[in-house]
Order: structure tokens, then sequence, then C-alpha cells
């Protein structure tokens, strides 16, 4: 195997040094112990030092099994896990459980794992919150840093001011641009501003950007990151993960937009947030932020092959902010709708996307049509 020695990068201001690419526990769930053992055996062996994982992943079988791995290597690896406990109690109990699966005394990072509603923060700072537990977790050497992680990025906002974080945690690839754009245009600076650390999750977009390995990784390296944590579970993976990152080189702003503009997952359909069809009555881009955040942009009413279809009908609905979606939506409704009957020319795509069939099928995705609208075309 080739001698690869992954880069590694300080994680904020926490003192701590990670591997960027790093080992994500949840797909450990999928394979048996030796198939993990062997994993994080090459992952060590390449230099990697980032292992994360979750109590929730299996019903702690992930825990368990990175634990059985890691007996004899505890002090070369930052640890990570995370509670999606939110009152003191429970995430008191969760972190002894992980400690106990893990083979621990400490964790190097515990995070509150997928934060989803305004009113988890609130609970977590309040009296009897899991605040509580982790700031015990850290006086009692439990717990060195403290970290969140999102499905609704916006969210990372009032947990920076609430809770006492280390780091946070979120998406990192090339679909961000396009569905979630705040991420690197907000909630990234805000973060760097406190002197956080950003972890990020989903490089490769939970496997559907497994045609693009090199570039996915190339992208996602070159944005406000510490550490790429990627969910590979066999050592095949491990090598094409490991080949694209110790060979990256920062690349130029025509290099990023050269990964987006070829994308084969974005191809002529997903909006890549250039700005460029902003309208004095409707600003598309909006529109096709929010069909982002509805469904990832995945369905595009075109005939595709099982696999790709199998891949996207898991995938669209991942993070479930369809509810979210529509709600941003209604304001724009009736300016679409009106668009739509209009016989006017929307402006040209520079990516080739045909805007008004895209537009058409926003519209019917955001408005929870049970059919297309009529005058759609194309489905």
């Amino acid at each position: 195997m080739p001698d690869f020695k992954i880069p590694r990068r300080p994680l904020g201001n926490t003192g701590l040094m990670v591997s960027v690419l790093g080992l994500g526990g949840f797909h450990q769930v999928e394979v048996g112990g030796d198939y993990v053992q062997a994993l994080v055996g090459r992952y060590l062996e390449a230099d990697g030092n980032y292992i994360e994982t979750a109590r929730n992943y299996g019903n702690g079988s992930s825990e368990y099994k990175l634990g059985q791995a890691l007996r004899g290597h505890r002090d070369q690896v930052v640890l990570v896990s995370k509670t999606g406990q939110r009152t003191a109690e429970g995430a008191w109990r969760e972190l002894n459980e992980s400690l106990e699966a893990l083979q621990t005394d400490y964790l190097d990072v515990w995070l509150y794992h997928c934060l989803t509603q305004p009113e988890e923060v609130e609970t977590i700072a309040r009296p009897g919150g899991a605040a509580e537990s982790f700031a015990r977790a850290r006086e009692e050497g439990m717990v060195r840093c403290v970290g969140a992680s999102t499905h609704w990025p916006m969210l990372l906002l009032p947990a920076m001011e609430s809770l006492e974080l280390d780091v946070v945690m979120y998406w990192v690839n090339y679909l961000v641009t396009c569905n979630y754009p705040e991420l690197y245009q907000v909630i990234a600076p805000a973060a760097r501003q406190r002197g956080l650390g950003i972890i990020g999750m989903k490089p490769l977009g939970d496997g559907y950007l497994h045609r693009s390995v090199k570039p996915a990784f190339e992208y996602a390296l070159a944005q406000e990151v510490d550490v790429l944590a990627c969910g590979f579970n066999s050592v095949e993976m491990l090598e094409a993960d490991l080949e694209a990152v110790c060979s990256w080189e920062r690349p130029t702003a025509e290099r990023l937009e050269e990964i987006l503009r070829d994308a084969p997952e974005l191809g002529d359909y997903v909006c890549r947030q250039c700005g460029k069809c902003a309208m004095p009555e409707l600003d598309l881009p909006n529109v096709f932020e929010l069909e982002g955040k509805f469904d990832q942009q995945m369905f595009d009413g075109r005939p595709t092959d099982a696999p790709d279809y199998a891949l996207r009908q898991r995938l669209r609905y991942w993070f479930n902010n369809q509810a979210r979606a529509m709600e941003l939506y209604k304001p724009y409704a009736a300016r679409v709708q009106t668009l739509l009957q209009a016989s006017a020319p929307l402006p040209p795509c520079p990516y080739g996307i045909d805007l008004r069939r895209k537009l058409e099928l926003a519209h019917a995705k955001l408005t929870s049509s049970p059919q297309f609208p009529e005058g759609v075309t194309g489905f």
C-alpha cells in the first residue's frame, strides 16, 4: 500500500491537532468488528488521528467496535462522541455509557448531537439541561472540549451564543454551496470569529459524490474546515480518500468554479447559487436554495438508472427539512405562480439549466402539490 501520511490542521483554538481526514463512526454499524479493526489499523498507519462516533449509532455498537479496535492506541487519537440527550441526567448517563463502550476515561470532544429545533438549545442551556453535565464533565476531566452538530445550520448561531462551545460540526461539500450557502457565508465566519474549531461532515455527501472523490475532497478542504469526518467502512474506500487528501493542493478560485461547473451530480439541473438569474421581481436563487433545503434538488423528474435512483430516494429527505423549506417559501409562492403564467423569458443560466422547467418543479415541490400543476411539462 502507498505510504500515505494525512496532513494535520489545528482544531480552532482547542490546542488539538487533527488529521484533515477523520474516521466517522456511523457506517461502522454496517460492518463486523474485524472490518473495523482492519480499518482503524490502516487509518492509524496513515497518521490519521481523528475518530468520531455517537451513542445512538447502532445503540452503542459503533462505540463498542471502535473501543475494541482502539485497544492500546487511545493516546494516538482525538476521540469524539455525541449525545442526543437534552437533559443533564440523560446526558450524564450517556457519557458514562460512551466511555465504557470506548474503553476510555475521557473524550477529547463531546458534542450535542444533531440540534433540530430552537427549543432544544433552550432546554440544554436552562437549569437541569444537558449543559450542566457537559460543564461537569469538563471540570472532572472526562471531556476536554465541547461542540454541537446540526442539520439545520442557523441553529448554530443561538448555540454559539448560549452554550460554551469549542467546536461546531456541519456538512462541508459542494452540495452545501447549492443548498445551504449560509453555512459558508454566515456560520463559518461566526465560528472563526469565536475561535471555534470546525468539523466537516459528509464530504462525499453521504455517498452521493462517489463518482467525484478527488474533486469532492479538493473542494471541501478548500473551505473553512479543520477536519473532514468521512464515513468509509472498508479499506478500499479509505485508500481512495487517502489518495485524495494526501495529494491535495489548495485550488484556485477558477478551479473551484470548474469543479462546480463540471460536477456530474449537479449537471444541468442543480442551481450553483451564482446569482446571475436574480430578477427585480423575484430572486430565483433564493427559490432554488429552498428547493435544495426541501430535497437537495435531487428529484429532477428525469429517468435514471436504478442505483442512482435508489441513492437519490434515500438521500433527498435525509435531513427532514421539507416543512421548514415550505414555510419559508410561502412569501414567494404567489410571485412564482405569476411569473410561471407569464410569457416573458427567464434569464439564461451559465450552467445550461432550463430555468422555467426548474422553477415549475421547485414550485410544485414547495407548495406540496399532490400532482404537478397543469402546464408543467417534461415529467
